[in-house]
C-alpha cells in the first residue's frame, strides 16, 4: 500500500510538471524540485500549484481542450473529469463562434473603474458583464478546478504520515553522507589498527594486543604508531621480529618473517604513510599521523 501511494505521488509530480510546461507558468520548476516538495508534504500548497490553478482558470475553451487532451490517463480516468469534458464539448457545440469561450477569470474580462473622492482618483478592478455562454463556461472551469484540487489533495499526502513509512521511505542524512562522501583514510587506519573489526576472529585473537594472528601490515602499522617522526628500519625490524618470536618461539622462520616485513613496509609506502628519509638512508620518515 505504501509503495502504491508513493508511486501515485510521483505520478502526480509528473502531472504537475507537465502542466507547468504546457501552461508556461512563470515560475518554472524541475521534476527534482517538485519531488523534494512532494516528499516533504509541501507541494500541494506550494506557489507552483497555485500558479497552475490560476493559469487553468484563465484558459479559453480552445486552450482548455488542448490542456485536457495532454493530461495522462491517471487523471482523465476520473468520471468527474469526463463529465467536465462532455459538458465542455456540448457547450462549444451549442455556442459556435469564431472566438473561443472565456471565463470571468480571463484578464480580458476585467475592467478598471476610476472614482474621484476628495479630489483624488481611485482605481478599482471589476469584472465586465459576461454573456450567458461565458457564465456557463466559468462554471465548467470551477468544476474542473474542484476536480483537479481534489485529485491532488487525495494523492499528495505527506509520506511521513503513511503507515510504516520507515519501511519504504529513507530520509536519514548520515548514512547517505558516508556513502556519497566516504572517508577512505579513516577506513584504512581503522582496518590497520583494529583488523579484527573486519576479519573473522575468535575472542582470543580479537584483543587489542599485537599478535601474529593479525596481518603483517597491521602489525607493522601498530609498531609504526609507537615510533617518532623518523623511524629506524633496523629497530622496526627487530620489533616486528620480536612479535613473532614471542608467539612462536624457536619455531619462527626468520627469512619468512623478513619477507613479511618488507612486504608490509612496501604496503605502508603505497598507502603514503612512510617515505624515504633524506637525512639517514636507514631511516624512513612518517608522512601521516593517526587521526589527522
Amino acid at each position: 500500500m505504501g509503495q502504491r501511494k508513493m508511486r501515485a505521488v510521483f505520478q502526480a509530480v509528473q502531472v504537475i510538471h507537465r502542466c507547468v510546461q504546457s501552461l508556461k507558468v512563470a515560475k518554472q520548476a524541475s521534476i527534482s524540485s517538485l519531488s523534494i516538495r512532494a516528499l516533504s508534504g509541501e507541494l500541494l500548497n506550494s506557489p507552483v500549484v497555485e500558479d497552475v490553478f490560476a493559469a487553468v482558470r484563465a484558459l479559453d475553451s480552445d486552450a482548455l481542450k488542448d490542456f485536457l487532451a495532454g493530461l495522462p490517463d491517471s487523471v482523465t480516468g476520473d468520471s468527474r473529469l469526463q463529465e467536465v469534458q462532455n459538458d465542455l464539448e456540448s457547450l462549444t457545440q451549442t455556442y459556435r463562434s469564431t472566438e473561443p469561450l472565456r471565463s470571468e477569470y480571463d484578464h480580458r474580462n476585467s475592467v478598471v473603474k476610476s472614482t474621484v473622492v476628495q479630489q483624488r482618483v481611485r482605481l478599482s478592478k471589476g469584472r465586465a458583464k459576461q454573456p450567458q455562454q461565458n457564465i456557463e463556461y466559468t462554471k465548467i472551469i470551477d468544476r474542473l478546478h474542484v476536480v483537479l484540487e481534489s485529485y491532488l489533495a487525495e494523492i499528495l499526502v505527506k509520506p511521513q504520515d503513511l503507515f510504516l513509512h520507515e519501511v519504504f521511505l529513507f530520509d536519514m542524512k548520515n548514512p547517505l553522507k558516508e556513502t556519497f562522501g566516504p572517508r577512505p583514510r579513516f577506513a584504512v587506519e581503522r582496518a590497520l589498527s583494529s583488523p579484527f573489526d573486519y576479519l573473522i576472529s575468535t575472542s582470543e585473537t580479537s584483543g587489542a594486543r599485537i599478535s601474529t594472528k593479525q596481518p603483517a601490515t597491521a602489525i607493522l602499522y601498530q609498531l609504526y604508531l609507537e615510533s617518532g617522526a623518523l623511524v629506524n628500519v633496523h629497530d622496526l625490524w627487530h620489533a616486528f621480529y620480536a612479535v613473532f618470536e614471542s608467539d612462536e618461539g624457536e619455531a619462527c622462520d626468520e627469512q619468512m618473517i623478513m619477507a613479511l616485513f618488507y612486504r608490509a613496509l612496501s604496503e605502508l609506502k603505497a598507502f603514503g604513510m612512510v617515505k624515504s628519509s633524506r637525512r639517514n638512508v636507514d631511516h624512513v620518515a612518517k608522512s601521516a599521523w593517526f587521526g589527522l
